[in-house]
């Protein structure tokens, strides 16, 4: 069966656990403080979490990985994003790096810290979760997504991925738009209905 590597970026690493962060537990001041003091350290606590981590890659390793990204780009020059995830040059590192993801429990809640807090940001309420549509990214950022997959590091796909939700995030919010124009979207994480069960005949 072919796998579709959208739904593993999705699915592995994005489903939300719907917490609350631990950012946004204050306790409550003694005394009332003026809300610009307010905004000022709601808006640097957003912008702490929705910055990516500094990576530590050398400069020749990121040239070499802009030069394979950029290389795979121009071979299949009618592949968009998500299409580029499942080729032969891809799929096996996307594999390598979500199995690394998933093993590493602290990066795994920085996802989900940061999806709870886009959620929270755009006024959801429960368990939240990423949609993210690539195929209409440009050629800057199908290269910035391939240079993090085919590194192999979690490190660098979590960086990219809250980088796409720091920058979704006004539009999601003020704009008050569904999906930003970097394909970001923040919606309800809802599970399906458990299956009913058959219905049970008393022996006769």
């Amino acid at each position: 069966m072919k796998t579709n590597p959208l739904l593993i970026m999705t699915a592995l690493m994005l489903a939300s656990c719907g917490k609350t962060p631990a950012a946004a537990k204050t306790a409550t001041p003694a005394a009332p403080k003026p809300a610009a003091v307010a905004d000022a350290r709601i808006e640097a606590e957003i912008s702490s979490a929705l910055t990516p981590a500094p990576e530590k890659t050398p400069s020749s390793a990121n040239d070499a990985l802009k030069s394979e990204a950029d290389s795979i780009i121009a071979h299949y020059p009618g592949k968009n994003a998500t299409e580029l995830l499942n080729t032969p040059e891809v799929k096996d590192k996307l594999a390598v790096a979500m199995k690394k993801l998933a093993a590493d429990l602290v990066l795994t809640q920085r996802v989900n810290s940061t999806v709870d807090l886009a959620a929270q940001i755009k006024g959801l309420d429960g368990a939240a979760k990423l949609d993210l549509d690539m195929k209409g990214y440009d050629q800057a950022r199908t290269s910035r997504m391939l240079q993090s997959v085919l590194s192999e590091d979690p490190q660098r796909i979590v960086n990219f991925l809250v980088s796409e939700i720091g920058e979704a995030a006004p539009d999601l919010s003020y704009g008050g738009l569904e999906r930003a124009p970097n394909g970001v979207a923040i919606v309800p994480n809802t599970l399906p209905a458990p299956a009913a069960a058959p219905p049970t005949t008393d022996p006769e």
